[in-house]
């Protein structure tokens, strides 16, 4: 087989892009990181990095925001009880988000502090499926009856995420177990069964 042939190419390209640039994050941290080191651990050039990523800090982003949905499950959580969907997707994201990956979503989130496009794409992205995902769940609760028929106050459904983000980026790690079953039994589902007015 040709070298041409063994080129990678397409998703399979952006994956190994992608996979190579959270190595490359890790150990170098954002603005350390090189597009030629990235292209020789994804196996291509550097041209072909160039075409889709116009420099380090979009491909970096690129990557986080690859990793944080692929947190999310692949599936919608649907047990039929709010309580363990909540803590179930939790879980789900807290996993994927353990060991080399925390490194990266602190770099990237520093980053897009300071770049509003960056912040913009996130929110795009990652926080409105983790929102809308939340939300679903509470109107399948509210539809069995489990908790009131409301409103759904968005600020309640961005406490799961928030407190995640809030505890990665503050000291490095996400919340365990226990933490995540306190997180929906101590604050989301008291303010979903007893809504403020």
């Amino acid at each position: 087989m040709s070298m041409a042939g063994a080129r990678k190419r397409g998703d399979v390209l952006r994956e190994a892009v992608l996979a190579a640039t959270v190595a490359e994050v890790t150990e170098h941290g954002v603005r350390g990181a090189s597009m030629d080191r990235i292209a020789r651990r994804a196996g291509t050039g550097k041209a072909a990095l160039y075409r889709r990523w116009p420099n380090v800090q979009t491909l970096a982003f690129d990557a986080l925001v690859d990793v944080l949905e692929s947190a999310l499950p692949s599936a919608e959580v649907d047990t039929g009880s709010l309580r363990t969907d909540m803590i179930v997707t939790m879980e789900t994201v807290t996993d994927r988000l353990r060991g080399d990956v925390s490194a990266v979503v602190r770099a990237l989130i520093g980053e897009a502090t300071h770049e509003p496009r960056l912040a913009a794409e996130f929110t795009e992205r990652f926080g409105m499926r983790v929102q809308l995902t939340a939300i679903a769940q509470v109107q399948r609760a509210i539809m069995r009856g489990e908790i009131p028929s409301q409103s759904i106050d968005p600020y309640v459904m961005a406490i799961p995420a928030a407190l995640i983000m809030h505890q990665l980026i503050l000291a490095g790690t996400v919340p365990s177990g226990e933490e995540v079953t306190h997180i929906v039994d101590a604050l989301v589902l008291p303010l979903l069964t007893h809504p403020v007015s």
